[in-house]
């Protein structure tokens, strides 16, 4: 049922949290995961008289590379001893786009996700990724909520 599923991390609580989820779901049916974790390499700023987005310097998106390299591991570390197979992707663009493209162009059958990552101002700015896939998925969709907030 579920062949292939795709967990985009941010490397937030909330995203080790559904990670577990992907886990137990991927034990369940011998799935194989891949972890995608994207490197937004430009911000999207309200419009007040600006360019509707800005680049990012160089040496700051190195880091954010090495940052979303140590992310995959730490996500990775929650499938520890986990024996099917595991991949793990860094890309670059708009997260919701990216994610979107991987789940079509692999074939994912489930998509294991947090439903919040960022939070305040940042989430403004960038929009809410959840909501992006959950509108634009090629397939099912988990979304984990905050173990502390169910209510």
């Amino acid at each position: 049922m579920f062949n292939k599923i795709l967990v985009p991390t941010d490397g937030s609580e909330m995203a080790l949290f559904a990670a577990k989820h992907a886990l137990a779901l991927a034990e369940k049916f011998d799935s194989e995961i891949t972890l995608v974790h994207v490197v937004q390499n430009y911000y999207s700023l309200p419009a007040f008289s600006m360019p509707d987005t800005v680049s990012i310097p160089l040496s700051v998106l190195q880091d954010l590379e090495a940052n979303g390299k140590l992310i995959l591991e730490k996500t990775k570390e929650v499938f520890a001893g986990f024996t099917g197979k595991i991949l793990s992707r860094l890309e670059y663009g708009p997260p919701g786009k990216e994610i979107i493209d991987i789940a079509v162009d692999g074939g994912y059958s489930l998509i294991v996700m947090g439903r919040r990552g960022l939070s305040g101002v940042t989430e403004m700015f960038l929009g809410s990724v959840s909501n992006h896939i959950v509108h634009y998925a090629p397939c099912p969709i988990l979304i984990v909520k905050d173990p502390e907030n169910l209510d």
